[in-house]
């Protein structure tokens, strides 16, 4: 069968539709569309949140290649307009299935349970999706056996709902992943400015699942609470696909908990070494994993060239829950990075369960004492299917249940240490306080070495004083 994955452009259903400041690959899709392929069915993907694509265009897109089925994966803050989307295609192309995937529809399936979608999937869709369309492919309508699927009947229109099914227990066996579907949409890294016309960045993932318990974060149940990989040679082996056969130079690792086996981190580092693979890469880790100074060198000389820090707050007993570690701990994890070359980046949230004002500033002060390359702050967003949505729900905390809101410059919330305004004033501070620092400042401009850096800077600049920025949004 033939899937079209679509990504859609953020505001599309009020026309509003712009670029984004940082175009980043659909990796879900390119994953997915792996094993599709190894299936002998057809994926294709249109990347419009990145493409800036209007709804026409989409439109227009869809009839020229006339496929069996459209996918979406689902973030809360797009729900609005992906069911806009959604009932714009039923409109135009009744024949066509139309299918959804991710976080939110793992949260809450029943949310698309509509005459405009077919099927829904929970958990992980690696082999319930290519199921799902050979069935559909020889004419089959049962799908009770097909895990983690939603399905309305086409007669009745009622839905069903199968369980989900076992983790797939490693990442070995996956096929090298299609980037050649994406490669060509102009995409740039967050972490560093990139020579469009000699380079080339690419995310990728190498393996899923987080054993963390982050109350704002729902990762461990739509991937499981165990993380599951590629070992270090098939990793290698990835990254050497990508840069020999695309010409990728620049390659952020999504794995949500990359570092967990660090014996496998040096390993991977040490045959790009040896190999000879020439890449600026990096990865997301938790502060508590980097603490030794040898093995940042050998990232370093690896190619590594960040590393992003959930650090989340400066409070002591806010980090302590959600990191198990200490505003110490933090302050050495970024010295070390920042001492063997790597950019360290890091991301603070306000407004979890007990913030205060004062523990804002704490957060901010940490921000600013341990010294990081860059960070971003956003406020708190409790996503359905986390423990901060369902604490703040029993506390009648949720001023709204309008997903399109929840975004990470918005508050949804008010508590009885913090309101809307409150909060909004604290996002907007912590940005101004962290990078309009005379320190700050001068500690890029001496990082500075090309023009096309300088104008980078400038554009990211101007973007922090009239927008709140949210880097890894």
């Amino acid at each position: 069968m033939k899937i079209l994955f679509l990504a859609v452009p953020k505001s599309i259903a009020t026309g509003a539709v712009k670029p984004p400041l940082f175009k980043s690959p659909p990796i879900t899709f390119v994953w997915l569309s792996a094993f599709l392929k190894q299936a002998q069915h057809e994926p294709e993907i249109l990347d419009g949140y990145s493409l800036a694509l209007t709804e026409e265009q989409i439109l227009n897109h869809i009839a020229a290649i006339n496929p069996d089925m459209v996918g979406f994966t689902s973030f809360t803050c797009e729900f609005s307009d992906i069911m806009y989307l959604i009932r714009q295609l039923r409109n135009r192309f009744p024949r066509i299935r139309i299918i959804v995937g991710g976080y939110h529809a793992n949260s809450l399936p029943q949310d698309f349970y509509c005459d405009a979608v077919d099927y829904v999937i929970s958990g992980e869709a690696e082999a319930s999706l290519p199921q799902l369309l050979t069935r559909l492919d020889q004419g089959g309508r049962e799908f009770s056996d097909i895990s983690g699927l939603h399905y309305r009947h086409p007669d009745t229109g009622a839905w069903s709902s199968n369980p989900t099914g076992v983790y797939i227990p490693n990442f070995n066996h996956t096929p090298l992943l299609p980037y050649e579907m994406v490669v060509d949409n102009g995409y740039n890294p967050w972490w560093t400015s990139m020579d469009t016309r000699t380079e080339k960045y690419m995310a990728t993932v190498t393996g899923k699942g987080c054993p963390m318990t982050c109350s704002f974060c729902d990762i461990s149940k739509t991937e499981g609470a165990r993380y599951r990989s590629m070992d270090a040679e098939r990793t290698v082996r990835e990254l050497a696909h990508l840069h020999h056969d695309f010409g990728i130079t620049h390659v952020e690792i999504r794995d949500p908990y990359f570092t967990i086996d660090l014996k496998r981190v040096a390993a991977i580092a040490q045959m790009l070494i040896d190999r000879n693979i020439k890449l600026n890469w990096g990865f997301s880790s938790t502060i508590h994993r980097i603490k030794d100074f040898e093995l940042l060198k050998l990232l370093r000389r690896a190619g590594c060239g960040f590393i992003f820090f959930g650090v989340e707050s400066g409070n002591p007993i806010i980090l302590k829950r959600e990191k198990k570690v200490t505003p110490e701990q933090v302050i050495d994890a970024v010295r070390l990075t920042r001492k063997a070359g790597i950019f360290a980046h890091c991301g603070f949230i306000l407004g979890l369960e007990g913030e205060t004002e004062d523990s804002i500033r704490e957060t901010i002060d940490l921000a600013i004492r341990c010294r990081p390359d860059a960070a971003n702050f956003t406020i708190a967003v409790p996503y359905p299917g986390t423990e901060l949505f369902q604490s703040f729900k029993e506390k009648n905390y949720l001023k709204t249940f309008d997903w399109k809101e929840y975004r990470q410059d918005n508050p949804v919330f008010e508590t009885e240490h913090l309101n809307r305004e409150q909060l909004i004033y604290w996002l907007e501070k912590s940005h101004r306080r962290f990078f309009f620092r005379p320190a700050y400042i001068m500690d890029r401009l001496w990082h500075i070495r090309t023009w096309r850096q300088f104008k980078a800077h400038v554009r990211i600049g101007f973007n922090m004083f009239f927008e709140t920025l949210s880097y890894k949004s």
